[in-house]
């Protein structure tokens, strides 16, 4: 039996990928079995807003660190001299 297509496979990862699925249609709300359109919902209406929304707030970030708002004291960034806003990690 040729099993070349198996080359790569990872059983851990696709088994996660199945849970993810699973708990993505508890999520839903759906209740008829159907996954058509499950990963595209997911996609417009959960990650895609979250991740548009930490790209902006990286950019935001970026900005704030060029233009001097923020100040670095002991591997945190403060807007103020109370209020840590970032830990950075190396």
């Amino acid at each position: 039996m040729n099993t070349n297509y198996l080359d790569g496979w990872d059983a851990k990862k696709e088994q996660q990928k199945a849970e993810f699925m699973e708990h993505v249609y508890r999520c839903s709300g759906r209740t008829n079995g159907l996954y058509t359109g499950l990963w595209q919902e997911f996609c417009l209406v959960e990650a895609g807003p979250h991740c548009r929304d930490e790209f902006f707030a990286r950019l935001q970030f970026i900005e704030d660190l060029n233009s001097g708002k923020l100040q670095e004291q002991s591997g945190f960034y403060f807007v103020d001299s109370n209020t840590p806003t970032v830990t950075i990690t190396e």
